[in-house]
């Protein structure tokens, strides 16, 4: 029974050992960081539904149905979502964990206990030397160790042997970049879980809070919960053309204003390359439009429906278009707004000419158009509601324009940088703390009163360089054993 329960635990043991070995394997890390390459590679090309409004993926798909029915049958579409990369990310975080254990316990056995070595290793370097004595080994001892402290050194010593370190600490400049690597992909993964993103749509002067109906569109990792902040944002003012305080254009940018409890907490002037930050969310800008005042009136004058229509420049020529329905008396309209500069036109304070909006407008009543005409700021035009048997006045009052703003909240944003900054700190250790050895054995030669002394040093990387630091110590200690000098 016992032969049989310590041959299950070899068994056992060599089944966990075959596990390591697997895992801790550099030609398991480089095919699995290639295959992440190339994953990353056909994700990017290929449209995501993860990472594309529907509306955009669905336009895509319409425009390319065979490449969208294939791609979709091999899963190609939701790439980064699909368990083969989630396992190929997570074969690698496990194998730069097991190479990590395994590093740090090297550094930490190479710190605690030093590696003395003997004649035959040290002649085998490339920096190498061999010296003769006549003075006592305690002497010489003394001598090395005075020479090694001056030079940064920490001196170990063993019977006949020495072994004088430098920068030990440098050890673990690798071990601490694979755990940058490591904190990195767990805050890649928590922020995705957790990440929101989203398009928010204000109309300059418009307030809204941060609330999930609130976007137009809207993406929430199973872990934030539908957790909004709910704090209000202003789009206060919209430039078409912003020019920065240095004088520089600075294409369309947008003033937000985020108020809590009645407060204004933060203001900036949103543009490309100027992001605004607050409370762990990033407010990017993005696409904008003109949005034309329509309010229809009950024959009395009183307002029956009216809103801001968003009208969107589909093709870049300066023309916005939009399809809306008119309140609910079952008619569609369609419109297309632009703004131009009349001949008298005036001059606006800043410069330029003062341009005024021109509205085309059509309206269809299950599909049969009832209207097509042209309104100017003001126009008004009579619609027969065929229900109640009377007219009803339909008037453009005003023009504003609308923005996008894409709204991100990651909470790994902050464990990424902290990685980075990991990263950054393991590179400079690794740069400017280079471990660096001696080894000294001390033989007496039995045949005379002579010390043969064998030295040998080299550096973990670099070891080109090494060669002078090495040089100076030797002829320190070839002055110090021949003449006794400082």
């Amino acid at each position: 029974m016992t032969f049989m329960n310590i041959g299950s635990g070899m068994i056992i043991k060599g089944f966990f050992k075959k596990i390591a070995t697997f895992f801790k394997s550099r030609k398991l890390a480089i095919v699995l960081i290639l295959l992440i390459i190339i994953f990353s590679i056909i994700g990017t090309h290929i449209p995501q539904k993860s990472q594309l409004k529907s509306v955009v993926y669905n336009v895509w798909k319409s425009n390319h149905p065979t490449e969208a029915y294939y791609f979709e049958k091999l899963g190609l579409t939701g790439l980064f979502s699909s368990s083969i990369f989630i396992s190929l990310a997570g074969l690698l975080f496990i194998n730069i964990l097991f190479c990590t254990r395994i590093m740090f316990s090297n550094a930490f056995r190479r710190l605690s206990n030093p590696q003395f070595q003997k004649k035959a290793y040290i002649s085998r370097l490339e920096n190498t030397v061999e010296l003769r004595t006549e003075k006592e080994q305690k002497v010489v001892i003394s001598t090395l160790n005075s020479i090694f402290n001056s030079g940064g050194y920490k001196v170990f010593q063993e019977e006949n042997c020495i072994v004088a370190e430098k920068n030990r600490f440098g050890v673990f400049g690798t071990p601490l970049f694979h755990v940058s690597i490591l904190i990195i992909i767990l805050a890649a993964v928590y922020g995705s879980l957790g990440r929101m993103e989203g398009d928010m749509r204000l109309i300059e002067g418009q307030t809204l809070s941060e609330d999930h109906e609130n976007y137009v569109y809207v993406n929430e990792g199973p872990f934030f919960y539908e957790n909004h902040q709910k704090f209000n944002i202003s789009l206060e003012k919209f430039y078409a053309d912003y020019i920065d305080e240095t004088g520089t254009p600075r294409g369309n940018a947008g003033k937000l204003v985020i108020k809590e409890n009645g407060e204004e907490v933060k203001t900036d002037v949103v543009y490309s390359n100027n992001l605004m930050s607050y409370n762990g969310y990033t407010f990017l800008g993005n696409v904008y439009g003109l949005a034309p005042l329509l309010i229809l009136r009950n024959p009395d004058g009183s307002v029956y429906s009216g809103s801001y229509i968003t009208a969107s420049d589909t093709d870049s020529s300066g023309r916005y278009v939009s399809s809306f329905d008119i309140g609910d008396t079952g008619l569609e309209g369609v419109l297309m707004v632009y703004m131009t500069a009349p001949l008298t036109s005036e001059i606006t304070e800043s410069g330029k000419i003062k341009q005024t909006p021109i509205l085309f407008l059509k309206i269809f009543d299950e599909g049969n158009e009832i209207y097509d005409g042209k309104l100017l700021l003001n126009d008004t035009v009579r619609i027969y509601d065929k229900y109640l048997g009377y007219d009803r006045i339909l008037g453009f009052y005003d023009i504003k324009y609308w923005s996008n703003f894409y709204i991100v909240k990651d909470a790994g944003t902050l464990i990424v940088y902290a990685g980075i900054g990991l990263i950054t700190f393991s590179l400079m250790i690794s740069r400017f703390m280079i471990p660096k050895r001696v080894w000294v054995e001390f033989i007496k030669d039995e045949n005379s009163d002579e010390t043969g002394i064998y030295i040998g040093g080299k550096a973990d990387k670099f070891k080109f360089l090494y060669e002078n630091e090495y040089s100076t110590l030797v002829n320190k200690i070839k002055e110090r054993l021949q003449y006794g000098t400082n």
